[in-house]
């Protein structure tokens, strides 16, 4: 209960410039260590999900009941050429104190409603990590054919988070992730749900 009313009073790094109408949002908070946070955010050139450009990290340092955020920092290898990357979701691997952080990456200018009403998925599963509490994230890495793989055609959409993952006990990571089949396939496809957890 304590943890919760400490967590309420953080106050997560998301707004607008309302001159150039540049927005950041969907934040994503990690913990790690003993007193870092990592903030990740979506830059967007408007409010449209469809603007999206690419992920923002802000390093906090906790002191006391308070946190002291650092400068926005760009993440450049969370990309893929000609998409939007959004739905930040890390997770710390405790025994190699890694930070991975999935997200998708989707066809520059395709909305989800695109996606949903045509039965073609624009979205991509990928992820980046890092083994200095997220100081120098390597290279991006798309997962969605090793991890959808055939079934891909039948998926309208995909997404993961966003928020954050966790570490189950038994060592494996745990990363929520949302699925819409394509509306345009046989009615008993769509009784068989997409998964809601994926496990690495």
């Amino acid at each position: 209960m304590a943890c919760s009313q400490e967590l309420r009073r953080i106050a997560i790094p998301e707004d607008k410039d309302p001159q150039s109408g540049v927005t950041y949002r969907v934040p994503a908070l990690l913990y790690i260590l003993t007193d870092t946070l990592l903030a990740f955010t979506e830059k967007h050139s408007s409010a449209r999900d469809e603007d999206a450009e690419y992920l923002v990290l802000r390093r906090g340092r906790k002191t006391g009941t308070s946190v002291k955020w650092g400068p926005r920092e760009p993440l450049t290898s969370a990309v893929l050429p000609a998409h939007r990357t959004m739905n930040p979701c890390p997770v710390y691997e405790q025994k190699s104190q890694t930070v991975f952080l999935f997200f998708i990456c989707v066809r520059q200018r395709t909305t989800e409603k695109r996606q949903i009403l045509t039965g073609r998925n624009a979205a991509r599963l990928c992820y980046v990590c890092s083994g200095d509490a997220g100081r120098t994230p390597g290279a991006g890495t798309d997962l969605m054919e090793q991890v959808i793989g055939e079934d891909l055609k039948d998926w309208a959409t995909f997404a993961v988070g966003p928020g954050h993952g966790g570490q189950l006990r038994s060592g494996r990571l745990g990363i929520p992730a949302f699925g819409s089949r394509s509306l345009l396939l046989p009615a008993a496809a769509l009784l068989d749900p997409a998964p809601v957890l994926g496990l690495l």
